[in-house]
């Protein structure tokens, strides 16, 4: 069991499949397939090949838009333009372009760097920032909050460019902050951090959670009128097991 937790079961990845409402302001959102991806954690126990079988596995899915959730790496700089050059890649399948925002992992380890790698693969870091994608005739307001450990989130200057009325959607690494998001008037919020716990025992559910990732832990939640999913990740952090907490990609479908 032990050898089958550290070795094989942080590398068996699932694609998650998801169904999310969209407010009536934004129905002609319907049909929207969001592809998102977050903590693979690049480093010393994900490798590049790790990452790209995550993401082939949700390309599978053929999503219309690419997020990115955050710690793409860990330990070192050095994995950085492995990460953006991976992620760059498929990126450019995605009709409808791709967005990140980072985690404490990735700002710990030069995030700065990693912001330029990223948009040099076209990929737009958001922090405290938001931009429109069109789907179906209307816009979709993709707003990204910076980490909330070692960044210097802001939540109201991420919604300040956001239009009265137009459906937003927010990437933050850490769940936990879900109702500043909710206040916003956003509908949605896609968030990581907890890698569900990695390791989740029976009855018990997950047995440790880090700072900022403990009250949504995973999966898709519900809190005043937002609807939170939050993903176990793509990689693995110290301790490096999973034990009934598969690794995911997700496909987030608009309903």
């Amino acid at each position: 069991m032990l050898l089958h937790a550290r070795y094989a079961a942080p590398y068996r990845l699932r694609l998650e499949r998801v169904e999310v409402a969209v407010p009536t302001m934004g129905r002609e959102l319907a049909g929207l397939r969001i592809g998102y991806f977050t903590d693979p954690h690049l480093g010393p126990m994900t490798t590049s090949d790790d990452v790209e079988r995550g993401l082939s596995l949700l390309f599978s899915a053929d999503p219309d838009l690419l997020l990115i959730g955050g710690d793409l790496i860990c330990e070192s700089p050095r994995y950085a333009p492995q990460a953006a050059e991976i992620l760059g890649r498929y990126a450019t399948r995605a009709p409808l372009g791709a967005f990140s925002v980072l985690g404490n992992h990735d700002i710990a380890n030069n995030g700065p760097r990693l912001t330029g790698l990223l948009e040099e693969q076209e990929i737009r870091v958001l922090r405290n920032e938001s931009a429109p994608v069109a789907f179906g005739g209307i816009e979709l307001w993709i707003v990204g909050i910076d980490d909330a450990l070692l960044g210097c989130p802001d939540a109201n200057l991420a919604f300040s460019a956001v239009p009265d009325g137009k459906p937003s959607l927010v990437l933050w690494h850490e769940p936990d902050w879900a109702e500043e998001a909710a206040h916003a008037g956003a509908f949605m919020m896609l968030a990581g951090h907890s890698h569900g716990g990695q390791v989740r025992l029976p009855k018990l559910g997950a047995i440790s959670a880090p700072n900022g990732g403990r009250r949504f832990v995973a999966g898709l939640n519900r809190v005043n009128g937002l609807a939170i999913y939050t993903s176990r990740g793509a990689g693995i952090y110290r301790p490096p097991v999973r034990f009934r907490c598969a690794p995911e990609v997700t496909l987030i479908t608009l309903v």
